[in-house]
């Protein structure tokens, strides 16, 4: 009986408890403007280029982005040349580690192939898809569908001494391939140590993206529309031609050219060891700074000049969502604001750098403290994307490039004559494409 008691009570007492509780929470529950749980507060990873100035630039400006919208941003760095692993190890294996990735354009349909980035066509309004240069949005598209959107869409540029072209004669850049390669000549002056131009020949991915501009500029192709591979053609043919001029029978390209790619051209263009040059705008600033550059007052900057064509291969970086993140709205908040107008607006000012949007562009024109000098370089850049070509937007693109770098390479060096090696090459590109 008195074990019977006890237990009687234990029972009412746990009921009595159950009560207060339940009073407790209807309580809490009504009082206005006092949640029953705080919300856990939201955060996101960017995987980026660890040391890049892009990198460099959104960490500087980030908490803009968090006092707007109370997203937490985690940059997770890693170094350039370990990106594509990384990304793709993560995207394999779907852990949502990172939401955000910072995407160079050759990735962007070998990843949104294999379903590890979000679709963002329908997120776009109307009007952003229109400020947005028509080249850009293609650049982060893969069938039809876009997987990113770009901060920085460029070509590489001519960089032009405007002291040797006045001391020879020259009254403004070459506009076309012949007037090009008729300009090193009468700038070339290896006993000054001044050669005319500088071919990228290193075998890497670099130089290839030089060589797709004249692909392009000759009516050339990797692919045709229907993934054919079109590279031993007569148009392809005559760009190797056209290198192998310069290099091996005019001799305006430094002999060590072969094993040079972008830095080697950097240097040696900011030094005065060449008259012309072919490079990425990122070179503007460093080349307009008379600390690191000796040519700081005796430059000018040109669209490249046309083969059959006008334009060039046109390359981006942007912001992609990945699939597996557990925060997708977040990450496209992130995406959105990265890529806005005030916000590349900034990165173009501070760069020097072509801006992807109409809008971006018109308000940099309108700002007054932008030199008339700097804005005319952003204009010819920017003007420079009209005439874009995307060779990049199959999934093998990566493999593609690489055998293309061996060509490049090989043919600038004579190793093979130009019609064994396109039939080689495109032999190699089919293999890739079938495997």
């Amino acid at each position: 009986m008195r074990k019977t008691m006890i237990f009687a009570s234990m029972i009412m007492i746990f009921a009595l408890i159950g009560i207060l509780t339940g009073c407790n929470n209807d309580s809490s529950s009504s009082n206005e403007g006092e949640p029953a749980s705080k919300e856990k507060s939201v955060e996101i990873t960017v995987g980026a280029e660890a040391g890049g100035p892009y990198t460099e630039f959104y960490k500087g400006i980030v908490d803009d982005f968090t006092k707007g919208t109370g997203i937490k941003v985690n940059f997770l760095e890693i170094p350039h040349d370990n990106m594509h692993q990384r990304f793709l190890t993560e995207s394999m294996s779907g852990g949502g580690a990172i939401d955000v990735y910072q995407t160079d354009q050759p990735w962007i349909s070998e990843f949104a192939s294999n379903g590890f980035l979000e679709p963002l066509s329908s997120k776009i309004s109307d009007e952003d898809k229109k400020d947005f240069a028509p080249a850009a949005l293609e650049t982060v598209k893969y069938k039809d569908e876009i997987y990113g959107l770009p901060y920085l869409v460029h070509t590489p540029i001519v960089y032009y001494r405007t002291d040797l072209f006045e001391e020879a004669g020259l009254k403004g850049p070459p506009k076309t391939w012949e007037e090009y390669r008729t300009y090193a000549q009468k700038l070339n002056n290896p006993d000054k140590e001044i050669y005319g131009t500088l071919i990228e020949g290193k075998q890497a991915g670099e130089p290839v993206t030089h060589l797709l501009d004249l692909v392009h500029q000759g009516g050339g192709g990797i692919l045709d529309e229907n993934d054919e591979v079109i590279l031993d053609s007569p148009e392809v043919k005559s760009v190797f031609e056209y290198l192998n001029a310069i290099q091996n029978e005019d001799k305006t390209s430094p002999p060590g050219a072969v094993g040079f790619d972008n830095a080697e051209a950097q240097n040696m263009f900011l030094q005065g060891k060449v008259a012309m040059v072919k490079n990425w705008p990122y070179m503007y600033s460093t080349a307009n700074d008379p600390e690191d550059s000796r040519v700081a007052d005796n430059f000018a900057i040109a669209k490249q000049p046309k083969g059959d064509l006008s334009g060039s291969a046109i390359w981006s970086w942007g912001y992609g969502v990945s699939s597996s993140s557990e925060n997708k709205d977040a990450a496209w908040k992130f995406v959105q604001w990265a890529t806005s107008s005030e916000v590349v607006k900034q990165l173009g000012k501070e760069f020097i750098n072509p801006v992807p949007r109409e809008s971006a562009l018109n308000a940099l024109k309108e700002d007054d403290s932008v030199s008339k000098k700097d804005l005319e370089a952003v204009t010819i850049m920017s003007e420079s994307l009209k005439d874009g070509q995307v060779f990049t937007q199959n999934p093998n693109f990566p493999s593609i490039q690489e055998r293309l770098s061996v060509t490049l390479s090989k043919l600038l060096s004579k190793q093979t004559s130009i019609e064994e090696e396109l039939d080689a090459t495109s032999q190699d590109v089919k293999d890739i494409l079938a495997e």
